[in-house]
């Protein structure tokens, strides 16, 4: 039998070599991913949908590192929801599950080839040994895990389970298979190109719908909401790759540059239209916070002098937005939330109340009167304090831990500009984080993994050690 079969797989593996470069191409592969994922948000029949998602589980299997690209790619895109029997999953989630699903296929296929787990297992503890935020994921996903245990409404665990699913297992699962993949010097920046275009392509429809008249008109402005329910949302899923691309351009050279500017001004145009005070904040810091650590001083008091006159104009044009929020009937809104966030971890000091749990113990026990207007927050509106009530204790020693990583791993500088620009994304998402949602949903949470696999790709990735940065890397 396998002396019959020999020749025929011979001759597959001349006539594939044959073929063009460009059809077994990442781009392609990710072009697949993409339309078969915009296709099942289409309402189409169960059968069909599960149809295509097998197609993309298919495809995703015969390129995995071309799927991978496809996760990045449909981030922007996270709330439209692709409906299967009788569950929804969003777009970023199926193209996420079918990348991991892939590498874990591949992983399974290869061990039995071989008959043996021993490959597989070295290059998993080699993978963990040398990647700084493996730790940190291992961490949040006992911790994720045991919360499930503890929930304070029974009731609600399955809104605990799902937001598990979304902001601790998936994006961790992610970060395992990019590491995994990752072979050569360019495919951080692709990662994040991807990323930043697919940005490009939200931020121009989303302005396109609000020069049209769409949006939510509050407190005396239209604010953009693009493809979310509230701006605020819509700001917090744009922010953090406009100054992704404004740190990669600055640290480019020639008409890359430009390239990323460009990029970075169509999304910071969209995001600005958003009107979010939080957003403003976060550019505004991250931003300076570029320009300090590049010695572009002159840049800086120039940015300080023109945010003084957007301030004064947007005091003088829209002084309802920018009352709007803080105070309520003599009573800081936002002070009130948190004091009601403080009461409950009061009350679950070490354990806190579970993920997604927030609601369900704010509104009936702790909402302040002088917060009726947000009684229906899901969330503290404080980075610190929601880690604090969902995971207790070990919330704030992880978040503790990751400040610590990302700034470790900035700091070392081995895979410039890429480094630096995941950096000040983040602090962007920090600033805002300390003022709204800093972490808990799929698309905050992924970001930070993506990140994270940018700052640990070259001690895992691999490629042949190159100079990066004028310091020796292992890998890029």
């Amino acid at each position: 039998m396998t002396g019959h079969s020999s020749p025929i797989i011979r001759a597959l593996s001349r006539h594939w070599r044959n073929v063009p470069k460009w059809v077994n191409s990442p781009g392609l592969v990710t072009g697949l991913v993409l339309l078969l994922a915009a296709a099942l948000t289409a309402g189409l029949p169960s059968a069909v949908a599960v149809g295509l998602l097998t197609a993309m589980m298919i495809v995703a299997l015969w390129h995995p590192r071309g799927a991978l690209f496809a996760v990045p790619a449909t981030l922007p895109f996270a709330p439209f929801q692709a409906v299967i029997g009788g569950a929804s999953f969003s777009v970023l989630e199926l193209a996420l599950v079918s990348t991991v699903s892939s590498v874990a296929l591949r992983q399974v296929w290869s061990c039995v080839r071989a008959r043996s787990l021993r490959p597989s297992l070295a290059r998993a503890v080699e993978l963990t040994s040398r990647a700084a935020f493996a730790p940190l994921a291992l961490a949040l996903i006992v911790v994720g895990t045991a919360s499930l245990g503890v929930v304070a409404d029974p009731s609600h665990w399955r809104e605990s389970l799902r937001e598990w699913r979304w902001s601790v297992v998936e994006p961790i699962a992610y970060y395992a298979a990019a590491l995994w993949l990752l072979q050569r010097a360019d495919e951080g920046r692709k990662l994040l190109a991807v990323w930043v275009g697919a940005s490009v392509l939200a931020a121009i429809v989303c302005v396109m719908q609000w020069l049209a008249g769409g949006g939510l008109t509050v407190e005396g402005v239209r604010r953009l909401t693009g493809f979310y329910s509230h701006p605020n949302a819509a700001a917090l899923a744009l922010e953090r790759s406009v100054l992704l691309a404004l740190a990669i351009g600055f640290g480019s050279t020639g008409r890359a540059r430009y390239i990323w500017w460009c990029a970075s001004a169509v999304i910071g145009l969209a995001t600005v239209l958003t009107f979010s005070r939080g957003v403003m904040l976060a550019l505004l810091l991250g931003t300076a916070a570029l320009l300090w650590s590049l010695r572009q001083y002159r840049w800086f008091y120039g940015l300080l002098l023109a945010s003084f006159l957007v301030a004064l104009f947007g005091v003088l044009t829209f002084p309802e937005r920018l009352r709007a929020g803080f105070w309520a009937g003599g009573e800081a809104l936002r002070l009130a939330i948190w004091r009601s966030a403080l009461a409950i971890i009061r009350d679950h000091p070490l354990t806190g109340v579970g993920l997604d749990q927030f609601l369900y113990q704010y509104a009936p026990r702790y909402i302040d009167p002088a917060a009726w207007p947000e009684r229906f927050t899901s969330h503290p509106h404080n980075l610190l304090l929601e880690a604090w009530v969902t995971f207790g204790l070990n919330g704030i020693f992880l978040l503790a831990s990751a400040l610590w990583l990302v700034i470790k791993s900035v700091r070392r500088r081995s895979v410039w500009p890429l480094d630096l620009a995941v950096g000040i994304s983040l602090l962007g998402g920090f600033v805002h984080g300390l003022v709204d949602r800093g972490f808990f949903t799929a698309e905050l949470s992924l970001s930070f993994w993506l990140a994270a696999v940018i700052l640990d790709a070259p001690r895992t990735a691999r490629s042949a050690a190159v100079e990066a940065g004028g310091k020796p890397c292992e890998c890029w």
